[in-house]
């Protein structure tokens, strides 16, 4: 770790991507491409709010939930 960075320690919350890593729209936007190919889900327009697009936590929950969705829709 550099100096003057900060890393968040497990247990204090889930800081924002945008405050944690500086992300600009444009760069959220290509983050939820890749993730989408990667995880094989698709992020709907009405999901798209600010728990779900603004944290590590809210975007691991909504891709888990989404792949428990298609794991019951197959059997």
């Amino acid at each position: 770790m550099t100096k003057g960075e900060h890393r968040q320690a497990p247990g204090e919350g889930d800081a924002s991507l945008v405050d944690q890593y500086g992300f600009s729209s444009l760069d959220a936007l290509e983050y939820l491409l890749i993730l989408e190919e990667k995880y094989d889900v698709v992020f709907e327009d009405e999901d798209l709010t600010e728990e779900t697009l603004f944290s590590i936590e809210g975007l691991a929950t909504y891709i888990l939930e989404q792949r428990a969705g298609e794991s019951r829709s197959l059997t």
